[in-house]
C-alpha cells in the first residue's frame, strides 16, 4: 500500500496542523497563479518552438532525477527548475507554473509519492514562480524582448533567482516541521549549504538557457551537454564512492558504508518513534573471530583471507534481507539490523550470527573452528549516533569476551572508559603530579638534591620533627613514649600496598589530560556550573560504610579514615598556586595509610601495611581497586607507583628518627615488574632517605608473576640482590606452582583474606588455610594472613601455626600519625592456651 512508505506518511499528532499548512500553501498557489493559468490557453498559440522545447526537456529531465550519493531521495535535485525558470524570464508565470506542475507530476509518479505529496511540490513551486516573477516586475521590464541586457536587467534576474530559491526552501523547511516537530532554524540550517550550491546553479543557468533560445531554438538542447557531464560525473564519483564503501577482500560494505547507513537509519527510526511505531529500534552488532589469529600464526595469511570469505558468506546467509552486513578490517565484522522492537529482537538476529558460526569451516579437509564474540547496541537507549552506538557495540563485545560468553548487551556498568572515569584519570594525574600539599623534601621544586640530609633534616615545614606519612607533626612528647616502648628497634615487617613516586610542583603548561579535563567538564552539569560561576564544588563526607569498633587488645578506636586528619586538603596546581578545597580545579588529596601487621605467637608488631587513599573533592574516598583499575590502564599507573615508593620510603625514614623500626612492602603492578624502572627507584630513594633495604619489602601477586615469568623474574632477582624482601600477595587465589615457590627468592607469602574470612565457620576455607601454612612452612617462609576479623579466626590461626596476622582483629588502616598514637598505647596481645577454642572446624 502507498501508505506504507514512510516518506508517503504523516506522525500521529502532526496530521491536523501539517495538513492545514499544505492546504494553505495550495491555497496561496491557487491565489498568485490563476490569473496568468486561466490566459495561458490563449497564449498557447502564440509560443515559440523555443517554449515547447524547454518544457519537454524540463519533463523529460524530472522523470529521472538525480540523488546525491550518501543522500536521501529528498535531496534529489530536479533539472527542471533551470528550465521553468528560464521560461519563467522568458514568457512569463502562467506557462511557467504550467510546465513545472506536469513536471511534479511525472517526477512524483516516478518516485512513487503520495498525491498530497505532488500537490504541495506543485505548489511550492508556483509560489516560487510568483514571488521570482513578482521581483522581475519590478524591473524594467521586458527583459528579453529584444536589445542588450544592462546591469538593471541583471540585477533583476538575481534578485528573482533569490525570491524564487527563499520562498521554495522556506516553505520546504516549515513543511517539515510542522511534519515531524522540532525547532525550525536548525532544521532550515542543516541542508541550507546543499540547496544552494545544487538549486542555485540551476537557477543561474536559467539566463543563459534564455539568451541561447534567443538566438535559435537548436542552441536550447545544447545545455543539455553539460547537464548531461555534470550528471555523468556524479555518476562516476559515485561509483568510485561505492567502490571505495567496499571492503577488497570480502566484498561486504566497509566502516565508511556502515557510517552511512547508520546515519540514515537513525534518521528513519527517529521518524518512526515520532510516529509511536513499535519496530523504531535499531540494533549494532559488532562481532569479532575469537581464534581467527591462532589460523593465521598457523597456516598463514592466504589460509585467513580464505577464512574470511568464508565467514562472511555465513554470515551474510544469516542476517535479514533489510540488514546490512559489513567487514570493518582484520576478523571484525558488524551489522545494522533495523525494525526491531527491542533487545530482545536483537538477541534473536545475535544468536542466528551464533548458529552460522557453530559449524567448522572445511578449508584444504581441514576443520577450522571460529566461533564469535558479539556485542549488541540499541537505538535509542544505548546511543543517537555511529560513533556512541559503535563504542557500546565495542565495550559490549569485550564484556562478553571477558564472560567467556557469546552474546552480550551494552551495560553502563561495564563501560571502563566512561566519560566518568576519563575525568577520574584526569584528577588522578592532576594530584600525582602536583606533589603533597607543604612538602619540601630538600630536592627543590625540581626535585634537586640540595645537600640536606633525609633524617632529621628541616623539610620545609618549619622546625625540624617527626612527620606522619600525610604530613602532619607528631607530638613532642609521643616520640618518646614511642622509642622507650617494649620491641622498638625490633626490624618489623609492613607491607605498603600501591607505593608510588610523589612529583614535585612545578611550573609549567598545562598537564597532556587538559583536554579530557574540557570534555569531562562540558559532560558533567555541576562541573560546567562550577567552571562557568567560580563557585567552589561541595565536598561530601565519607561515603564509605560505618567502620567497627576494635578489640580491646587495640586499644580506643581510631577515628575513620573518611574523617581523619588530612581530609581535604588541596593540592597545587602545576603553576604552584594551591586551590582551596572547594574550588573546581582541586583534585583532592592523596595519601598513605597504614594497617599493623601482629605476630600471632607473642602479640608484638613487626610490621605495617601501607594502603592507599584518595579523597575526591566531589567522590569522597575513592575505592582504591577502582583507583587501580584505572590508573593500570594509562601511563599513570608510573606515576602513581613512583609517588607511593617516594612516600613510603621517606615515612620509614621518619619512623627511624622517631626510633621507630618498622619494615614496609609495597604492592607493586605489572607494568612496573616488567619495565625493571622500580628497581633503580627503590634503590635510589633508599640511598637518598638512608634507609636500610632490609626494612623495605615489595609484594607481587600471582597474576603478575604469570604475565611474564621471565621478566618478572629478572626484576625480582635484582630487587632481591639490592636487599629487598620479596612476598607473595594473594597466595591460593592465582596461578602459582611449586616450581615459582622454589624459583622464586620469596620471605613471605599472604594468605588471601576471601580464605581467612571463612574459616571459623567452613571447614573447606580452614583446610585450605592450614595447607597453605604447612607448605609455606616446608619452604622456609614467614605466613601472614590477611582479613583476621575475629578472635575465633585469629585463635585458629596460632593452632594452625600462622608466623604474623592483620585485620580490624587488630587495628584498621590509619595515618602515619594516628599509628604512632595506637604504637604507644598498644600492649600485646597473646593467645590463651585453650585447646577447645583453637580446635578447627569439623571437616564435612
Amino acid at each position: 500500500m502507498e501508505t506504507a512508505d514512510p516518506r508517503n506518511s504523516v506522525p500521529p499528532g502532526r496530521v491536523t496542523p501539517f495538513y492545514g499548512f499544505v492546504a494553505a500553501v495550495a491555497v496561496l498557489a491557487l491565489l498568485v497563479s490563476a490569473g496568468p493559468l486561466i490566459e495561458l490557453p490563449g497564449r498557447l498559440a502564440g509560443l515559440p518552438v523555443a517554449f515547447w522545447t524547454m518544457a519537454a526537456l524540463a519533463v523529460v529531465c524530472d522523470a529521472r532525477p538525480f540523488v546525491p550519493p550518501g543522500r536521501r531521495q529528498s535531496s534529489a535535485v530536479f533539472p527542471s527548475t533551470c528550465f521553468t525558470f528560464a521560461i519563467l524570464l522568458g514568457w512569463g508565470l502562467g506557462p511557467a507554473v504550467a510546465v513545472q506542475t506536469v513536471a511534479v507530476v511525472v517526477s512524483g509518479w516516478r518516485m512513487g509519492y503520495a498525491a498530497w505529496r505532488s500537490g504541495f511540490n506543485a505548489a511550492q513551486y508556483a509560489c516560487a514562480l510568483a514571488a521570482a516573477a513578482a521581483v522581475t516586475g519590478l524591473g524594467p521590464g521586458g527583459i528579453f524582448e529584444g536589445g542588450h541586457l544592462g546591469w538593471s536587467d541583471v540585477l533583476a534576474v538575481g534578485g528573482a533567482a533569490a525570491a524564487w530559491f527563499v520562498a521554495n526552501y522556506g516553505l520546504v523547511s516549515t513543511a517539515i516541521r510542522w511534519r515531524f516537530g522540532g525547532r525550525w532554524w536548525p532544521g532550515f540550517r542543516s541542508g541550507l549549504g546543499y540547496e544552494l550550491i545544487s538549486t542555485g546553479s540551476l537557477l543561474l543557468l536559467a539566463p543563459v538557457l534564455v539568451t541561447a533560445a534567443r538566438a535559435s531554438a537548436a542552441l536550447i538542447p545544447l545545455v543539455l551537454v553539460p547537464l548531461f557531464a555534470v550528471y555523468r560525473m556524479a555518476h562516476l564519483a559515485a561509483e568510485q564512492e561505492q567502490l571505495g564503501a567496499l571492503d577488497p577482500l570480502t566484498g561486504l560494505p566497509n566502516r565508511k558504508a556502515l557510517l552511512a547507513e547508520v546515519a540514515e537509519q537513525v534518521h528513519l527510526h527517529a521518524e518512526r518513534a515520532a510516529r509511536g511505531e513499535p519496530d523504531a529500534h535499531l540494533a549494532l552488532l559488532l562481532i569479532d573471530l575469537d581464534r581467527f589469529k591462532n589460523v593465521n600464526d598457523a597456516l598463514g595469511h592466504a589460509v585467513g583471507d580464505r577464512l574470511l570469505v568464508e565467514v562472511s558468506a555465513r554470515l551474510a546467509g544469516a542476517v535479514g534481507e533489510r540488514d546490512l552486513l559489513a567487514r570493518l578490517g582484520g576478523d571484525e565484522f558488524a551489522i545494522v539490523s533495523t525494525g526491531l522492537t527491542g533487545v530482545d529482537a536483537a538477541r534473536e538476529t545475535a544468536e542466528r550470527l551464533v548458529g552460522a558460526l557453530a559449524e567448522p569451516v572445511a578449508l584444504d579437509g581441514l576443520p577450522l573452528d571460529v566461533g564469535g564474540s558479539i556485542g549488541i547496541a540499541l537505538y535509542p537507549e544505548h546511543g543517537e549516533d555511529f560513533a556512541t552506538l559503535m563504542r557500546h557495540a565495542d565495550v559490549a563485545m569485550y564484556d562478553a569476551k571477558q564472560r567467556s560468553d557469546t552474546v552480550a548487551v551494552y551495560a553502563a556498568e561495564s563501560d571502563h572508559n566512561s566519560a566518568e572515569r576519563l575525568g577520574l584519570l584526569a584528577d588522578l594525574r592532576r594530584v600525582l603530579e602536583a606533589g603533597p600539599a607543604g612538602r619540601d623534601d630538600g630536592r627543590g621544586p625540581a626535585g634537586r638534591d640540595d645537600g640536606r640530609g633525609p633524617a632529621g633534616r628541616d623539610d620545609g615545614r618549619g622546625a625540624a620533627g617527626v612527620r606522619g606519612g600525610d604530613g602532619a607533626a607528631l607530638p613532642a612528647a609521643l616520640a618518646p613514649a614511642v622509642a622507650g616502648r617494649g620491641g622498638a628497634g625490633r626490624s618489623t615487617g609492613g607491607s605498603a600496598r600501591w607505593g608510588v613516586r610523589r612529583n614535585r610542583e612545578r611550573s609549567g603548561p598545562a598537564h597532556p589530560d587538559e583536554l579530557i579535563q574540557r570534555i569531562v567538564t562540558a559532560a558533567d552539569p555541576i562541573r560546567r556550573r562550577a567552571a562557568a560561576t567560580g563557585a567552589g564544588l561541595e565536598q561530601p563526607g565519607d561515603t564509605g560504610p560505618e567502620q567497627p569498633a576494635e578489640p580491646g587488645g587495640g586499644g580506643a578506636a581510631e577515628a575513620d579514615p573518611g574523617t581523619g586528619p588530612g581530609a581535604g586538603v588541596a593540592y597545587a596546581e602545576p603553576t604552584g598556586r594551591r586551590p582551596g578545597p572547594d574550588e573546581p580545579g582541586n583534585p583532592g588529596e592523596i595519601t598513605m595509610y597504614y594497617q599493623p601487621q601482629v605476630a600471632i605467637a607473642t602479640g608484638e608488631v613487626v610490621g605495617v601495611e601501607a594502603l592507599l587513599r584518595w579523597r575526591h573533592p566531589r567522590r569522597g574516598m575513592v575505592d582504591p581497586e577502582e583507583l587501580i583499575r584505572v590508573a593500570e590502564q594509562s601511563a599513570v599507573m608510573r606515576l602513581l607507583t613512583r609517588r607511593v615508593v617516594d612516600d613510603v620510603v621517606e615515612q620509614l625514614a621518619k619512623w627511624s628518627a622517631a626510633g621507630i623500626s618498622l619494615r614496609a612492602a609495597l604492592n607493586v603492578s605489572v607494568r612496573d615488574l616488567h619495565t625493571g624502572e622500580i628497581a633503580d627507584q627503590i634503590a635510589d630513594r633508599l640511598a637518598r632517605f638512608g634507609v636500610r633495604p632490609e626494612r623495605l619489602q615489595l609484594e607481587i601477586t600471582e597474576g603478575a608473576l604469570m604475565a611474564d615469568p621471565r621478566r618478572v623474574l629478572a626484576t625480582i632477582s635484582r630487587l632481591h640482590s639490592i636487599g629487598v624482601a620479596i612476598a607473595l600477595d594473594d597466595f591460593g587465589t592465582g596461578y602459582s606452582s611449586m616450581q615459582h615457590l622454589r624459583r622464586l627468592p620469596l620471605s613471605e607469602v599472604k594468605v588471601d583474606r576471601s580464605f581467612v574470612l571463612g574459616m571459623a565457620d567452613d571447614a573447606d576455607d580452614a583446610a585450605i588455610v592450614r595447607s597453605m601454612i604447612e607448605l609455606a612452612g616446608a619452604l622456609g617462609l614467614r605466613v601472614v594472613a590477611e582479613g583476621v576479623e575475629d578472635e575465633r579466626t585469629w585463635r585458629l590461626l596460632h593452632a594452625a601455626g600462622c608466623d604474623v596476622a592483620q585485620g580490624w582483629f587488630y587495628a584498621r588502616p590509619m595515618p602515619a600519625e594516628e599509628l604512632a598514637a595506637w604504637l604507644a598505647r598498644y600492649r600485646p596481645l597473646r593467645p590463651a592456651a585453650r585447646e577447645a577454642e583453637s580446635r578447627p572446624p569439623r571437616a564435612r
